[in-house]
């Protein structure tokens, strides 16, 4: 550094040395302004009194009585109790509460009937003169113990949580936010109180949410009584209208009627083997036969492939079979993935990781994860099976959305269907798009309906647009569909889906999901 270069540091530094000389002289004069420039004026005491003999003389008034502070403890389970958190919770604002309650129930009795291996019949009735939201299914049912453990806030109870596979859902909380949502909005101050109707087995659970404003935790009551639902499951959830001011009530279910008409009506657009009827205020809207009962995907009963871990996500897979069978052991771990039923690729895994007659907590860890060993156990199981296809993950067709493109008034001369499947490191993906013109929008002067767009992920509707982030460009589908003027206000039908076992979620809501572009595979067009 030059002499020139250092004299904007030196100014600064004494500019520095100014400014603190000052302020010591300041803190040094005396605070009388009658004592200023007199001789007699007595010196600042020494407040430190560092090696004085006598203390400096203070004042010493009468403060305030002292607080002792308690250390209050709040529960973490209030999370749930609150607007902005179930908001984070869901991903959706609260009036956009009724599609999360259509979206995350019909994802539940979808799955339930599904590992049951039955063509799902769902039935949805809303009434906005009760508040009411009625979905049922013909699934197993849900057990009465399941119902107790999503009752337990502390805990998040999910099958598919450490399993890697294509699930609608994996997180486990979507019962437990549903729960929460009319005693959120329930605007009656301290006696708020929202109440869900469970229904299954014969038994009537009926659930009542509240707080219990002194331990600041939820309070949550659960009786029982007979009920006429023995096959399947009747879930009723109650939303409260919202009032704000002395005349404007807020009508969230009211308010969504369109949007929740199209949600549903996605499930069917995107399950050719689902049975839909909705009805809305008494009124049958929507009543949908199955294109194909017989139709297959991959189901959530059937084992995982080792291709679509990774090495984080078959330590959580191996740690989630420790803590709920403490005594299993790496054999009969291995042998629920898929392709690892035979003995003979069970020893040779077994022999090459050397873990023969081994338990799969001591293989793992007793006290931490070993991770060499979670890596040896991957590699190998991977070596000893193949990839899966893409169309064993399940493939849509071509003839279901032709049929419901034509039945939503699309002019069958424009329809386009594209399949594109892919492989990238094992992991498989299938993406589907249609597309078709709406016949009124053909004709020049016909007033012709808006864009009418479907998305899913995994078979799951979704609630707007997922597709925000597709590749590297950034770009998302709006722009895409844009680009080639099928923006809103144009008279198109269009549908985009994907099945992948490995889906990058960005929020807890699962409303949004990045697309590598790289994922591999050439488009096939139909």
């Amino acid at each position: 550094m030059t002499a020139t270069d250092s004299q904007p540091d030196a100014d600064r530094a004494a500019a520095l040395k100014d400014v603190l000389r000052n302020a010591i002289a300041a803190i040094e004069a005396p605070t009388d302004p009658n004592l200023a420039g007199s001789k007699s004026a007595q010196p600042s005491p020494d407040f430190t009194n560092c090696g004085k003999a006598e203390a400096p003389e203070m004042p010493v008034g009468q403060g305030p009585k002292r607080l002792k502070r308690v250390p209050f403890t709040v529960s973490r389970l209030m999370e749930f109790c609150t607007k902005p958190e179930l908001m984070n919770q869901t991903g959706h604002h609260w009036r956009l509460w009724p599609l999360v309650i259509g979206k995350e129930i019909t994802d539940n009795a979808m799955d339930a009937a599904e590992e049951a291996e039955i063509a799902p019949i769902i039935s949805i009735t809303v009434s906005t003169k009760r508040g009411t939201i009625i979905i049922e299914d013909n699934g197993p049912g849900i057990p009465a113990k399941t119902i107790e453990s999503v009752l337990n806030y502390s805990i998040r109870v999910s099958s598919n949580e450490a399993y890697v596979s294509p699930t609608r859902g994996q997180q486990g909380n979507a019962l437990k936010a549903i729960l929460a949502m009319n005693y959120v909005m329930d605007t009656r101050g301290d006696d708020a109180c929202g109440k869900t109707v469970i229904e299954a087995h014969g038994i009537e659970h009926t659930i009542a949410f509240s707080v219990d404003h002194i331990k600041q935790e939820p309070k949550i009551s659960h009786t029982t009584k007979p009920s006429t639902v023995v096959k399947g499951t009747r879930i009723t959830v109650t939303l409260p209208k919202i009032r704000q001011g002395e005349n404007y009530i807020i009508d969230t279910i009211d308010e969504n009627e369109i949007r929740f008409m199209n949600l549903a009506e996605s499930y069917a657009w995107l399950n050719p083997h689902l049975t839909l009827k909705v009805k809305w205020n008494g009124k049958v809207r929507i009543d949908v036969k199955a294109s194909n009962p017989d139709w297959k995907k991959w189901l959530p009963s059937w084992p995982t492939c080792p291709h679509w871990y990774g090495v984080s996500d078959l330590r959580r897979y191996m740690a989630a079979h420790i803590a709920y069978r403490k005594t299993v052991t790496v054999r009969e771990f291995i042998s629920e993935f898929g392709g690892m039923t035979g003995s003979a690729k069970q020893k040779k895994v077994l022999a090459e990781i050397g873990a023969a007659y081994m338990r799969l907590h001591n293989f793992f860890g007793l006290h931490k994860p070993d991770t060499p060993n979670i890596k040896k156990m991957l590699a190998s199981l991977k070596r000893h099976t193949k990839p899966v296809r893409p169309a064993d993950l399940g493939v849509i067709g071509k003839e279901h959305f032709f049929a419901l493109i034509e039945a939503a008034g699309g002019d069958p001369k424009t329809f386009k269907y594209k399949i594109i499947p892919g492989v990238k490191n094992g992991v498989p993906s299938v993406v589907e798009t249609a597309f078709g013109i709406h016949a009124s929008g053909l004709t020049a002067g016909n007033a012709a309906p808006k864009r009418r767009l479907i998305t899913g992920v995994n078979w799951s509707a979704a609630i707007g647009n997922p597709f925000r982030t597709l590749g590297k460009s950034g770009d998302g589908l709006d722009a895409l569909m844009t680009a080639v003027r099928a923006d809103y206000g144009a008279p198109v039908i269009a549908c985009v889906h994907v099945a992948c076992p490995r889906v990058r979620y960005l929020d807890r809501g699962k409303t949004q999901i990045v697309v590598d572009d790289e994922e591999g595979g050439d488009g096939e067009e139909e």
